[in-house]
């Protein structure tokens, strides 16, 4: 199968400021790490089970309509446009009454959280509706191929290795340099509280443009 087609998706939801800000907020834990592994965990689980389900529907569904569109190219517009209405949805909300980011209130929720519920706050993370469009598209191009068992899994796998890269990036960072990765993380968690929500922006923004290519080149 051609795991190029997998890459948008895997992309979109790795590019996700949220999981990696809740990472990056946990890691700030004196209790450990335990919670920043749990979210990460949780979250690559949700990829996984995401892209099953995505595959499971993209089997039942026929190749074109009726009119002889490409379903994956309507599913691919379709997720253009609720990309692009989070992102004017996202601007809106993007500071709180008071003036202050949103993020600062989000974050502060998150650092009380422990690694009891990191797993829950990973999978909960991925509930929302960017990943979920996102790991549809990528399920419709993953039944359309009709993989082997090994190409399926070795697709799967990748797919879930570079969707969950940028969570995984901090946690690891913060075990190889240990108490030296404190200072960065937390010029990072200071980026993230004043940036996060424009940075979210952004990326809706240019995920959109991208599915709106890939629908417009299904369809010709």
């Amino acid at each position: 199968m051609d795991l190029t087609a997998l890459v948008p998706g895997a992309v979109g939801i790795a590019l996700s400021p949220l999981p990696i800000a809740a990472v990056v907020f946990l890691l700030g834990h004196r209790r450990g790490y335990g919670a920043a592994v749990a979210c990460l965990l949780g979250w690559a689980s949700a990829v996984l089970l995401a892209l099953v389900a995505a595959v499971l529907v993209g089997e039942r569904l026929p190749l074109e309509t009726a009119g002889g569109s490409s379903v994956q190219a309507l599913v691919a517009l379709a997720a253009a446009v609720l990309l692009a209405g989070l992102a004017v949805w996202q601007w809106v909300t993007r500071r709180l009454p008071d003036g202050r980011p949103s993020s600062v209130r989000w974050s502060e929720a998150v650092e009380r959280l422990g690694a009891r519920h990191g797993f829950g706050l990973g999978v909960l993370l991925f509930c929302n509706p960017k990943a979920l469009v996102l790991a549809l598209t990528a399920g419709l191009a993953f039944g359309d191929a009709e993989p082997s068992p090994v190409e399926a899994v070795l697709a799967a796998t990748l797919f879930v290795a570079l969707a969950a890269s940028t969570v995984a990036v901090p946690v690891l960072v913060a075990v190889v340099a240990g108490p030296r990765a404190s200072r960065p993380l937390a010029a990072l968690r200071t980026g993230i509280e004043r940036w996060g929500s424009v940075g979210l922006v952004v990326v809706l923004v240019v995920l959109a443009a991208v599915q709106l290519v890939v629908g417009l080149a299904g369809l010709r």
